[in-house]
């Protein structure tokens, strides 16, 4: 079963019987290449992990777009005698399930940490999920005994993980210090700017001297999705893509020369003037989540691939929202916030980089429920974006407005404030004077101020990733330690 994606590639979770056939517990298995079999694909993929005490392990594969990971985010406590379904597929492709009822614990004459159901099946059902009726994960089977059929709960599955994600958190760590180290033996040089940029200005740390094979991640530059006049943009009529593409503005706040936030923004109508929704990130202090930077410059870079100064009208660090106008710059049609209902419709997020005005859209429909508990206000989609994308729209392939996107590595699916929401803020901010009337002591941004409805634990916590220098294969590792430290943080 899918435990995690990044891109194209995908890690499994499986029985540790796969290794046990070998009948050498002591050898050396890191190199083992593993087929793997979904419908009509078969793709080699290889070993990352294992635990053989806990009948685990862990196998890496690319290119089988349809799966998707199993969700972790409602593992659930075992009620006795609840119906579940175990799952598995064989070599043909077939899927199979079969019912059952939990039992409880195992007796300690097998293995105290394991749970047992009543479903009754054969060897391909090993390493396959077990769910609920509602479709919560509850864990992973593993063999039929005397005491019925085995599996790993959840908890212990999602401890597992973690685990392997801290092994290779300490080896990346280490060779971090390796690195530092052999950088204080080498007379500093610096880079090529030509290739790199100017890091600092871009407000990017430097990369170690022997940076060889290391990248950039989490940059305001990282694209997503389609660039525009591919892909999706194909299947929009020719009226909403010129449309999109007068109404995406990209933003940028500097503190002195220094960038601090790119983000995506939008014309919206408002006070017949051309003013921008887009996300309070972009002026948000990373030191202190409820305080903005003062003296702020912000650019616009404008649809007609213009800069020009912005000026902050309103914000409010609550629900992750701004309002910055420009002058001088005529907005045909700018996007109207009103009631639309999608549902069971394709949705499309768009952004627009800063850098290079390079515009982006991809494709996903709305996830049913939400995803976290700390801010229900929010709705999810399954568009995948970058930073670059936090406060880019979602619209309906009709290009009606359905919300503005934000970015959170820590959860599956891309969570966005909807139009509702936005209705009522923008409400709220007529009822108060701009920033620049009140000397920045802004009277829109009153954190005790709520939506009514809205009961949310920890409303502003608006995260975002900082940009820093690793290696391609720590990359999925350190992306998944993120999804499973929020997902242990969340109150259930």
């Amino acid at each position: 079963m899918v435990v995690q994606r990044d891109g194209h590639v995908i890690k499994l979770l499986t029985s540790a019987s796969l290794l046990k056939a070998f009948n050498d517990e002591s050898q050396d298995h890191d190199n083992l290449k593993v087929e793997v079999h979904h419908k009509d694909a078969v793709v080699i993929g290889s070993l990352r992990e294992y635990h053989l005490d806990h009948n685990m392990a862990a196998v890496v594969v690319e290119n089988l777009p349809d799966l998707r990971p199993v969700p972790f985010n409602n593992v659930q406590k075992f009620v006795p005698h609840s119906m579940v379904v175990a799952l598995g597929r064989d070599i043909s492709g077939k899927l199979m399930a079969t019912g059952g009822l939990l039992i409880g614990g195992s007796s300690g004459s097998y293995n105290p940490k394991l749970m047992s159901s009543t479903c009754k099946f054969s060897e391909v059902y090993e390493g396959g999920p077990l769910f609920d009726f509602d479709g919560d994960f509850l864990g992973m089977n593993l063999s039929l005994t005397t005491e019925g059929t085995l599996f790993v709960p959840g908890d212990r599955v999602l401890d597992q993980l973690v685990n392997w994600i801290l092994h290779h958190e300490v080896k990346f760590a280490a060779r971090l210090a390796a690195l530092k180290a052999l950088r204080s033996s080498f007379i500093y040089t610096f880079l090529n700017k030509d290739q790199y940029g100017d890091l600092e200005s871009l407000g990017y740390p430097e990369p170690p001297i022997s940076n060889d094979g290391m990248i950039l991640a989490n940059t305001f530059e990282e694209p997503f999705g389609n660039v525009c006049g591919k892909g999706v943009w194909s299947e929009l009529s020719e009226d909403v893509a010129s449309n999109i593409c007068e109404n995406i503005v990209a933003l940028a706040s500097f503190n002195g020369e220094k960038r601090s936030f790119a983000c995506t923004g939008f014309f919206i109508e408002w006070n017949e003037c051309a003013t921008i929704l887009t996300s309070a990130n972009l002026l948000r202090d990373p030191r202190d989540a409820d305080k903005i930077i003062k003296n702020l410059r912000i650019k616009v870079l404008l649809p007609n691939n213009r800069r020009t100064k912005g000026t902050v009208q309103h914000y409010n660090l609550r629900y992750n929202v701004a309002l910055v106008s420009v002058k001088d710059y005529r907005v045909l049609q700018p996007v109207k916030i009103q009631p639309y209902r999608h549902y069971a419709s394709e949705l499309l997020a768009v952004g627009c980089i800063f850098k290079s005005g390079r515009l982006m859209a991809s494709r996903g429909r709305q996830l049913p429920i939400g995803v976290t508990h700390d801010r229900k206000f929010l709705g999810y989609s399954q568009c995948t974006i970058t930073k670059v994308g936090i406060g880019g729209p979602l619209l309906g392939f009709d290009g009606n407005f359905v919300g503005m996107n934000f970015y959170d590595e820590g959860v599956e699916g891309t969570p966005f404030l909807s139009w509702c929401e936005i209705c009522e803020i923008l409400k709220y901010f007529k009822t108060k004077g701009t920033v620049a009337e009140h000397r920045h002591g802004n009277p829109s941004d009153v954190l005790d101020w709520k939506i009514v409805g809205d009961d949310s634990v920890f409303p502003a916590r608006w995260l975002v990733p900082k940009p820093y220098w690793c290696y391609p294969e720590f990359l999925v590792q350190h992306k998944l330690a993120v999804k499973m430290s929020r997902i242990e943080t969340i109150p259930c």
